[in-house]
């Protein structure tokens, strides 16, 4: 009587991906020019604490330079300015909602890597269970977490711009909520536009928009479960737009 075959081996896809190593340094940089590579490695090393770095430092920087060459008391006076309901307070109340809004400015821009890393989490967790559980991704947050952080590294583009308009820009044409025009939102006047469609149209925002695909990128290449680059990015952007949606609503209520 002869004995049965051995059964075939079931063929796996490595978790670790065949490609060389990168260094943080080769990581940071890939994002921008090689962004697949970068989202590849963190399959390898999830790590995310050197992009957070850099945004930190960029984003502390930018406030330093806020407050010696504009202000915050001027910052916040120029926003109260055009906040209806705060015109149609008292003299002495709207000095109160100016100076706690400056004094949350200055204060929370320092905080702001706490801030980031907050955000972060928050992101990083509704990705999580989103990809999860509606796609069967099989991503582990840690690797969420860490695609997520770097792809926010094109923030960098918009902050370092910022940081040029308030050295060498107009201050008073200087808005905290809209500081550069890479979206049109910012060449519309904000007095006169409707919130709801000002802030839409913020949303259009092409270093915003860069984000959202490398983001979905990162979640495509970092899911067990094969899943496409499409569907990684039009994921992230359905969040996204969304949150916009609501923002937009929300800045509708309020005006």
């Amino acid at each position: 009587m002869s004995t049965p075959p051995p059964p075939m081996p079931v063929a796996t896809v490595p978790d670790v991906p065949q490609q060389p190593a990168l260094s943080e340094p080769e990581r940071i940089i890939d994002v921008f020019v090689a962004p697949s590579k970068t989202f590849t490695d963190i399959r390898r090393n999830a790590s995310w604490w050197v992009p957070w770095l850099i945004i930190s430092i960029f984003s502390i920087s930018f406030f330093v330079l806020l407050d010696k060459k504009i202000g915050f008391d001027e910052i916040a006076r120029h926003m109260m300015e055009s906040n209806s309901r705060v015109q149609q307070m008292p003299a002495d109340q709207q000095q109160r909602v100016t100076s706690f809004t400056a004094a949350s400015l200055k204060y929370g821009g320092f905080a702001s890597p706490l801030f980031v890393l907050f955000y972060g989490l928050i992101v990083a967790a509704v990705l999580f269970f989103t990809f999860n559980f509606l796609l069967d991704a099989q991503i582990q947050f840690s690797r969420a977490l860490a695609v997520v952080i770097y792809g926010w590294l094109p923030s960098l583009v918009g902050t370092l711009l910022a940081m040029l308009t308030v050295a060498f820009g107009n201050p008073e044409g200087f808005r905290m909520e809209n500081p550069v025009g890479t979206n049109p939102a910012y060449f519309l006047d904000y007095a006169t536009t409707s919130k709801f469609i000002y802030v839409a149209l913020s949303s259009l925002d092409v270093i915003s928009l860069w984000v959202v695909v490398l983001i979905g990128m990162g979640f495509a290449l970092n899911a067990k479960k094969k899943i496409s680059i499409g569907t990684g990015v039009t994921v992230v952007a359905v969040w996204f737009f969304l949150y916009k949606l609501g923002s937009a609503a929300l800045a509708a209520m309020r005006s």
